[in-house]
């Protein structure tokens, strides 16, 4: 018997193995399939923040997504190593980069309970006793399914925060762009690390709310007084500041909560009609509280977070007439930050109005809305207006390849708002 559990084991582990010898095509957040939902990556104890950790990894990341199938799956998860442009690291050997084994099952999986829509919910933590890094840089964590087709993949990062970093937010030297955007003053410091040469092995990285879309990427410093490495002081991390966050509360279903007109609880579903937005960048700047982009799952109706509910979500962007050669997306957080058709709006001359409807969980979600042309590109600013004044929050990842290295360490980061 020993023998025989062994042996299927062992082909069990071959086969995995080489189930997941499919490369992945798109190093960027995505999901590939429409019943995957309400996808989240984050470090400690906090859904808010970045999926960073360090070398050692005793800050835990947690990952987890729901099948709304609602059927049980298996799914499995791979990592690899990318360099600092998100291009998979093909220099490195998989025990360069972990240890242990890739390509392990998900196991930690719940069901639903006394929900509409039923859905198999699927968590992960990272490292874990089966895998664990061993060198810093990006990675993307891969998922697939029981037919080695992949379903989802995450960016995180792993970080050794071995440098210092000085940051602020000012006011654009262009006196253009003043009022609209948000540059900033970056300096790093280099002393007890050593260093050949600093202005060819560092590079930064800069995002703005965790968008990836519109990062500033690849900026080297310009001078070295010292210890202390400065750059281009003609704002080479410049973003427009954009406008605080939409934002929606449909925690609880037993009632109309923040930015919330209607809730509509029935047999075949729940539909959340929100308040109609409305283009702002003519109108006055207003700060409100809002989580940057992000989302929280939540449910104030039971404390087992598996009794949420997914909801239909209305949206409703008013506006007189249909936007020329343009369209119109709900996009945020909760999607990746991609334009998945289910994100799109449609004009309705009748209401004067973009409409929308997207599949959501219960909890708390930041949306912008926005527009793009036939090449695709992606602009808030005509929808949502931008205003120096408005509170963002900025990732900043510093980059070393030094001389003779294979692979881009992480050598630190730094969040500011």
């Amino acid at each position: 018997m020993d023998f025989k559990k062994t042996y299927f084991l062992l082909i069990a582990f071959i086969s995995a193995f080489y189930s997941f010898s499919q490369e992945i095509n798109r190093t960027d957040d995505y999901v590939y399939v429409e019943n995957i939902k309400s996808v989240k990556f984050f470090a400690g104890n906090n859904p808010l923040s970045y999926p960073i950790s360090n070398l050692e990894g005793n800050i835990p990341l947690y990952f987890e997504f729901d099948d709304t199938d609602g059927d049980s799956k298996s799914y499995y998860y791979k990592i690899v190593h990318c360099d600092m442009n998100w291009n998979i690291s093909s220099n490195l050997n998989e025990s360069d980069f972990l240890s242990g084994y890739n390509g392990v099952e998900i196991r930690n999986i719940e069901n639903s309970v006394f929900t509409l829509r039923q859905y198999t919910n699927y968590r992960l933590k990272l490292p874990n006793k089966d895998i664990r890094w061993i060198i810093s840089g990006n990675y993307i964590l891969a998922v697939y399914d029981e037919n080695d087709e992949i379903v989802i993949t995450k960016r995180f990062m792993v970080s050794e925060n071995r440098i210092k970093i000085s940051s602020y937010i000012n006011h654009a030297r262009d006196v253009s762009k003043y009022y609209t955007h948000q540059s900033l003053k970056v300096e790093l410091n280099t002393k007890d690390y050593y260093v050949v040469d600093p202005l060819k092995e560092f590079k930064i990285t800069i995002l703005q709310n965790n968008k990836w879309i519109d990062a500033v990427k690849d900026v080297s410093p310009k001078y070295l007084l010292g210890d202390n490495l400065s750059f281009d002081e003609f704002d080479p991390f410049l973003f427009r500041a954009l406008n605080e966050f939409h934002y929606f509360d449909s925690r609880s279903l037993r009632a109309t909560n923040l930015e919330v007109r209607s809730v509509d609880v029935k047999r075949s579903g729940v539909d959340i009609v929100l308040e109609n937005d409305e283009i702002r960048k003519y109108g006055n700047y207003f700060f409100h509280n809002d989580i940057n982009g992000n989302f929280i799952i939540l449910n104030l109706d039971n404390q087992n977070i598996n009794t949420s509910q997914y909801t239909n979500v209305h949206f409703a962007l008013k506006t007189l007439a249909p936007v020329k050669d343009s369209e119109v997306y709900v996009t945020g957080g909760f999607c990746e930050w991609q334009l998945y058709d289910e994100n799109k709006l449609s004009y309705n001359p009748e209401t004067q109005s973009y409409n929308g409807e997207i599949f959501l969980k219960q909890g708390v979600y930041d949306y912008y809305y926005a527009l793009t042309d036939k090449s695709g590109k992606i602009d808030f600013e005509p929808i949502e207006g931008s205003w120096y004044e408005t509170e963002n929050d900025y990732l900043i990842l510093v980059y070393q390849r030094p001389f003779g290295s294979k692979y881009d360490k992480l050598a630190g980061i730094k969040i500011i708002e």
